[in-house]
């Protein structure tokens, strides 16, 4: 087993509602992602005082969306999707990154 050097890479997540799957694969692609993985996924909070006071609303039709990219990239599309997209507001998207700073093989 080798240690395979990937710094200047960031595992990158997208986690929003699944009707809105195919603009962000749109986004993924012209930002040069790589080995997207697409999950389907199901809203699992209740409504609550608690939820509602912090702005929460139970969604139920989610998707997350991974996939590698260059770090530069991963910059950009992070404030391409909390400016153009609105995920700095509640209910609309959570998108972050993580370095990647060796595999092993």
């Amino acid at each position: 087993m080798s240690n395979v050097s990937m710094s200047g890479v960031q595992y990158f997540v997208i986690i929003a509602e699944q009707k809105k799957k195919d603009k962000f694969l749109s986004l993924l692609d012209k930002f040069g992602a790589r080995g997207i993985e697409i999950v389907y996924a199901h809203g699992s909070m209740s409504p609550s005082a608690i939820a509602e006071a912090f702005g929460f609303e139970s969604e139920k039709g989610k998707v997350i969306i991974s996939c590698l990219m260059k770090t530069e990239n991963a910059k950009e599309l992070t404030s391409v999707l909390y400016n153009d997209y609105n995920f700095n507001k509640p209910n609309t998207g959570i998108a972050f990154s993580i370095s990647v700073e060796g595999l092993a093989f």
